[in-house]
């Protein structure tokens, strides 16, 4: 009886013991890595690879970039938007094994020189880093300003690419803009964005008869304000 005994308990032993096996190897099977592809859909200028996917081992435990099966991508895609340099981020399967992070970086519109920050074409601030692009530079203190109106400014100035490629500096104050270009040594009184393309009209036909024109040269500043006329002045005095 005995004998019996130890026979059965050896028979269920043996039996756990293979059950376990077959639940380890298909529990292994499921923790079989996958690759992650890094996609971004503009030019990325303050991102790479490298960074994005230390941004991931900050958000996930190691565990959870090795089981496909364990991924809230949910999480992954609010967690990567709080970083201060993406807009936007989809992630999703691809192919059952490959994850796609698709990136979506923040694109600086111009700089606030005062505060050290970019910001873009919906007004959101982030962090000034060093890049290639010349961006045009607000001066004015942020308490003064009306961020929408910059925006929208420099949005409607980039539809010119003449325009777009001198702006260079820009003042604002009591709803009134002033602006410097890159290649001409004078003060632009724009004032408010009535009859907007009318004043970039004006100011182009100036600034080419100032290439041509040496005496154009001795005028510090132009004004214009005025309807269907550039009024250029050899003192840099500023109407109130």
């Amino acid at each position: 009886m005995k004998r019996y005994l130890n026979i059965l308990i050896l028979i269920f032993s043996t039996a756990f013991i293979i059950s376990i096996s077959i639940y380890g190897t298909l529990r292994n099977q499921n923790k079989k890595k996958f690759e992650k592809n890094i996609v971004f859909s503009n030019n990325n200028v303050f991102l790479n690879d490298s960074i994005v996917n230390k941004l991931l081992t900050q958000i996930l435990y190691d565990k959870y970039l090795k089981r496909k099966d364990s991924l809230d991508l949910n999480i992954i895609e609010t967690e990567l938007k709080n970083n201060q340099f993406i807009n936007s981020v989809e992630v999703y399967w691809k192919f059952h094994d490959i994850l796609e992070i698709r990136i979506k970086e923040r694109e600086p519109l111009y700089i606030m020189t005062n505060e050290n920050y970019f910001v873009d074409s919906f007004g959101n601030f982030f962090p000034m880093k060093e890049i290639k692009k010349d961006l045009p530079k607000v001066l004015s203190k942020l308490s003064k300003i009306n961020l929408k109106s910059i925006t929208n400014f420099v949005l409607r100035i980039n539809k010119d690419h003449f325009m777009k490629s001198e702006l260079d500096k820009i003042y604002f104050e009591k709803n009134e803009f002033r602006i410097n270009l890159k290649s001409f040594d004078f003060d632009i009184i724009f004032g408010n964005s009535k009859r907007f393309k009318e004043k970039v009209e004006k100011l182009k036909v100036f600034c080419a008869f100032q290439k041509v024109q040496d005496s154009l040269t001795n005028y510090p500043l132009v004004n214009l304000n005025y309807l269907n006329q550039v009024i250029a002045s050899k003192s840099l005095v500023y109407e109130k």
